[in-house]
């Protein structure tokens, strides 16, 4: 487990300990951690020990998660704001980084029982659709890294 995955798992259980409700920042840290130890292989005992520790408190929880979600949804899809795409400093690493990130809390939430809302399953669809197209004109082979949705 990666140093940055302990912390966050840390984090959530000593807000579950204290009853407290986690941010979408607490969220946010531990969805892009997991995300991205997942994206190695499995990691049963983190998602496990990640679920026994919002289960106290999963009403807050889960609506750390669907914000934080929600916001990454948002931050990907004004990336790609016409009036930023037509820019010739537009920032392309950027989108890209912000895409993979989004892709890692998709799979953490995915594995923690979470899932998008319809609405921002569609926006999500809407944007990938626009940063494909945009970079097909542009002759990029690096498309959106995709997760479950």
């Amino acid at each position: 487990m990666s140093a940055g995955l302990e912390a966050a798992l840390g984090t959530l259980e000593g807000l579950a300990k204290r009853g407290e409700k986690p941010s979408h920042y607490v969220a946010r840290h531990l969805l892009i951690e997991l995300g991205q130890v997942l994206e190695a292989g499995p990691a049963e005992a983190a998602v496990a020990r990640a679920r026994a520790a919002g289960t106290p408190i999963a009403a807050a929880w889960r609506t750390a998660v669907e914000t934080e979600l929600s916001l990454a949804c948002g931050e990907f899809a004004q990336s790609l704001d016409p009036r930023y795409l037509a820019l010739p400093s537009y920032d392309l690493e950027y989108t890209r980084a912000a895409r993979a990130r989004l892709a890692d809390r998709l799979r953490a939430a995915e594995a923690l029982g979470f899932a998008l809302q319809p609405r921002e399953r569609e926006v999500l669809a809407l944007a990938d659709q626009v940063f494909e197209a945009f970079l097909a004109r542009r002759g990029s082979r690096t498309g959106p890294e995709k997760a479950p949705e």
